[in-house]
């Protein structure tokens, strides 16, 4: 029977999780490139098909290996740098951007899910054993809601990666006033954006969400990527990598008064 709680609780209405929990994941190794190697309890890949019997961040989708392959071929983009990872799952990306960093714990993995938090925490452990003081943090984040609070206790972050996050067109909004909110000030803050357009209107609706934020985005070429290489056409054509930063805009024009001497 159902919960009032249950009811309430916006698209849970139709996906309750644990309906969708599989129990069956397991230990793998992930080989990133150049020497990144990560051991994630997670599902194995079963194609978009498994998603009837899992939640969706218990997996690695394609789009967080090609992203994950892109950060170690750029590791300048989150070293001594604060990372953000939104809708980690598993946790790849955020565990990526820790192991290229001299400080693990400039990173935070977020999940809005607690059976994917509970992964994550384990993910974290498992690569960076006893390292307390060292270690990338794990924390409860529902995108739009209580960011004074996560701001409060974890400051403003110059990149935050965000790999396969927007397959309900509903969340795009929300997401992006997320980023606008917890990405720092700084003409370098950057936003990573992968996914795969499973709708012919998701592109356009990202952008036009970017565009309400001002933050403009600017599409990553993805032929030289080894994991993008890897994929399969069809996954390929749909798979968007898009780096977003601020559109500083001019303050005479915003005043529309400038003075002149």
């Amino acid at each position: 029977m159902e919960t009032e709680e249950w009811r309430e609780e916006g698209m849970e209405r139709h996906f309750w999780p644990p309906m969708f929990l599989d129990p069956s994941y397991r230990w793998e190794e992930y080989r990133v490139g150049r020497g990144v190697t990560l051991r994630l309890l997670a599902v194995q890949d079963g194609g978009e098909d498994k998603t009837a019997s899992c939640l969706t961040g218990q997996m690695v989708w394609p789009a967080a290996r090609v992203l994950s392959r892109y950060l170690v071929d750029q590791p300048e983009l989150v070293q001594d740098r604060t990372v953000l990872e939104l809708g980690a799952g598993t946790g790849l990306l955020g565990l990526v951007a820790a192991s290229l960093s001299p400080c693990p714990r400039k990173v935070v993995l977020t999940d809005n899910n607690m059976t994917t938090l509970d992964m994550i925490e384990a993910n974290i452990e498992e690569n960076f054993p006893a390292q307390a003081a060292t270690t990338p943090h794990c924390a409860h984040l529902h995108w739009g809601e209580n960011l004074d609070k996560f701001l409060h206790d974890h400051g403003k972050f110059d990149v935050i990666l965000g790999a396969d996050v927007i397959l309900w067109m509903q969340y795009i909004q929300p997401l992006f006033e997320t980023v606008k909110n917890l990405l720092s000030q700084s003409e370098t803050a950057t936003f990573l954006l992968c996914y795969q357009c499973r709708r012919a209107e998701l592109k356009h609706k990202v952008h036009e969400a970017a565009k309400e934020v001002h933050l403009v985005g600017k599409e990553i070429q993805l032929q030289g990527n080894a994991a993008f290489s890897e994929l399969e056409n069809k996954t390929k054509d749909t798979l968007h990598l898009i780096e977003f930063s601020h559109q500083f805009v001019n303050t005479c024009e915003t005043n529309a008064v400038c003075s002149t001497i």
